[in-house]
């Protein structure tokens, strides 16, 4: 069957934003489309080129996307997996500000419940809240030290029935997304709906030539957000993130599979092999759909050591490079993603 390609320019295969907002693109469209839609790219450090099966321009395309930013964002803002996003904090003492860390017990009913949905109605919320809430990372909630004399009295009339259940075991959420200060996925994804619900302009220029916005964090995903003195125009320190690609790349978390050994978060095309934890990825031109490229993003041939003693295999493959961003490191936790750089050929 014959496709139609769209060339999206501001999307390049070498960047860690552009990768992972192409990837959200593809996953939005093909929600909406409700076909096989693919993605390919036309080289190394180039842009990335929808497949669809009838014609589409930017407009229209953008015009889809748009339809994807929640009416309110304050309300629910993943309109395509709702609910998931606005789950409530566990309001326990020690507990995690996010409301995607909950406790275990509470993640595998949800499941259960988003399971049952997809088989009997399509739904879509198994896969997202599988991909955003990783189950098999699990932390004990913190000790609290400034307890109030109220809060400590609490504690020990409970203290029976703590001492026979234990603590409480804490999901992670996904790796992809670093959290800093008090920073949580929710709060950073709303951000980026505001701004895209603000002025919907943001996401045709995440398309076509990014437009940065000043004071804007850009959720940790791109280096050049932190807006160092040198890349402003008034010579002072700010924040200057994408709203538009960001928003896109946070839909890009759906196709990432969340892996862990209890006590380490990792994803699909998580390297923690270094020091600093890094986001590796290929670049392929055969045209893939989401499943293919999940599949892809898990090759052992993609995850090896040295992908140069593998050249045949990647080529089989149709993968022409590998790319890698590793995470930068703040004073008490991670930061923004480094510049991606070739790691083959």
């Amino acid at each position: 069957m014959s496709t139609h390609q769209l060339e999206l320019p501001a999307l390049h295969s070498n960047d860690p934003l552009g990768f992972l907002a192409a990837l959200g693109v593809l996953e939005l469209t093909s929600v909406a489309l409700d076909q096989a839609v693919r993605l390919s790219w036309r080289g190394l450090a180039a842009p990335a080129v929808l497949h669809t099966e009838h014609p589409l321009t930017l407009d229209e395309l953008t015009e889809l996307l748009v339809g994807f930013l929640p009416h309110e964002p304050g309300k629910e803002l993943l309109p395509v997996a709702p609910g998931i996003l606005g789950l409530p904090r566990h309001t326990a003492p020690g507990s995690p500000n996010d409301g995607l860390r909950m406790p275990i017990e509470d993640a595998h009913q949800l499941l259960r419940g988003f399971a049952a949905a997809e088989r009997l109605h399509n739904d879509h919320r198994a896969r997202w809240f599988a991909a955003l809430v990783n189950q098999l990372c699990i932390t004990p909630a913190k000790k609290v030290k400034d307890e109030t004399q109220q809060e400590q009295q609490e504690v020990n009339d409970q203290s029976d029935h703590i001492r026979q259940k234990g603590p409480v075991w804490y999901t992670e959420s996904t790796p992809l997304f670093a959290a800093s200060g008090r920073m949580t996925l929710t709060n950073n994804w709303f951000k980026a709906a505001e701004q895209c619900c603000r002025d919907e302009a943001h996401v045709r220029t995440a398309l076509t030539a990014w437009i940065r916005v000043a004071d804007y964090t850009g959720a940790n995903l791109d280096h050049r957000s932190t807006g160092d003195a040198a890349m402003t125009s008034d010579g002072k320190p700010s924040q200057q993130g994408v709203p538009g690609a960001t928003w896109l790349a946070l839909h890009a978390f759906a196709t990432f599979r969340l892996t862990g050994d209890a006590t380490t978060s990792a994803a699909t095309a998580w390297d923690t092999s270094a020091e600093l934890p890094a986001l590796r990825w290929p670049i392929w031109t055969p045209p893939l759909t989401r499943t293919a490229i999940s599949a892809l993003l898990e090759h052992s041939v993609i995850r090896g050591v040295d992908p140069a003693h593998a050249t045949d295999a990647l080529t089989e493959l149709g993968v022409i490079g590998i790319c890698s961003a590793t995470r930068t490191k703040l004073s008490n936790s991670y930061g923004p993603f480094e510049p991606g750089r070739m790691l083959w050929p």
